[in-house]
């Protein structure tokens, strides 16, 4: 009698593993594609992160420049005689001073395209910020007869020079509207497979929230938020965050 229990306890066990591991496969089953559709947007939401950042990036380079006050001529104008060569930039330049108030630049294709021309707002001011990018404004072609010559070395002294990609404001009003007005060819620009849906918003560093999304399901929908630093149409390097949404 006894060893018949035994028997029919062991078969017990048995047929209750056999069910516990069926019940197992088929709930592993049901639930799998969805962990394999949830890891599958995870990282097309990485991929187009990455994309609207590179499309919405340019250079980005800045210099400071001061003058010895025994260099300091006495006018407001003044000319840095080789910069634009020096620092290896483009006139497409925003100058600033110690207070970071924009100064008024030009330079003068008649003498020399490498000199960059600042009328400053007072004849103290030795210390500038120069802003480079490809995306600013060429500053404007001007003669001006009063413009006193520093020269490089023993005149002005190139300080911290620094480059780098950055996003930019204008790109990121441009991209959105790009979005609105032609969704698909940006979704092949950004190499979105068909089936894939996607929208973005960025947010700016006054909390406005400029958004490039069009009708939202009403589920599995996957978003991200990623910081990032941005540069305004002033030069300005401001925190803000993008915000993926894939479905």
């Amino acid at each position: 009698m006894e060893n018949r229990n035994k028997k029919g306890s062991h078969v017990g066990m048995i047929l209750s593993f056999v069910i516990f591991i069926t019940f197992t496969v088929f709930v592993y089953t049901l639930i799998s594609p969805n962990i394999n559709t949830s890891e599958s947007k995870k990282t097309l939401l990485n991929e187009i992160g990455l994309s609207l950042i590179d499309n919405m990036s340019s250079d980005f380079t800045t210099l400071s420049v001061s003058i010895p006050a025994s260099a300091n001529p006495t006018t407001n104008c003044i000319t840095l005689e080789g910069i634009l060569y020096y620092a290896e930039i483009s006139p497409n330049v925003i100058v600033k001073n110690s207070a970071q108030t924009e100064q008024p630049t030009n330079y003068d294709p008649a003498t020399d395209f490498n000199n960059l021309r600042i009328n400053r707002a007072m004849k103290t001011d030795l210390f500038f910020k120069i802003y480079s990018s490809p995306e600013f404004e060429k500053i404007p072609e001007e003669i001006i007869s009063s413009c006193s010559v520093i020269p490089f070395g023993g005149g002005y002294e190139i300080g911290s020079l620094n480059s780098g990609e950055y996003i930019f404001e204008k790109n990121i009003f441009f991209l959105i509207e790009y979005y609105r007005t032609h969704y698909d060819e940006l979704k092949t620009g950004l190499k979105i497979s068909p089936g894939n849906e996607f929208g973005f918003e960025f947010t700016l560093s006054n909390g406005t929230k400029v958004s490039a999304i069009g009708d939202l399901p009403t589920q599995n929908i996957y978003a991200e938020d990623i910081p990032v630093q941005y540069i305004d149409d002033e030069a300005n390097i401001l925190s803000g965050f993008i915000n993926v949404k894939v479905w």
